[in-house]
């Protein structure tokens, strides 16, 4: 038997970067604002819900609610201190 010889060749390759993902929702300051101000008026709720449903004309309407806690498949968008979550 004849020995055979095997080489291969190892590259090192550095970690790829990470891009930071664009948030689901901005709002505009009077928007934050406002929600700010609509919060004052509730202190158990901490941020707004954003949502989509099955509604109206074309099928689908936005939804706007008050939440006390994040849910499992809630997206979190922070924007001037102010807590949002997408649905």
């Amino acid at each position: 038997m004849s020995a055979s010889l095997v080489r291969a060749t190892v590259r090192a390759v550095s970690k790829r970067k990470l891009q930071p993902t664009r948030a689901a929702l901005t709002l505009t300051p009077s928007a934050v604002n406002k929600i700010k101000q609509l919060l004052k008026d509730k202190p158990e709720h901490v941020g707004v819900k954003v949502g989509v449903r099955t509604r109206g004309c074309n099928g689908l309407s936005y939804t706007l609610e008050y939440t006390k806690t994040k849910g499992d498949s809630d997206e979190e968008v922070v924007q001037d201190e102010l807590w949002n979550l997408v649905v």
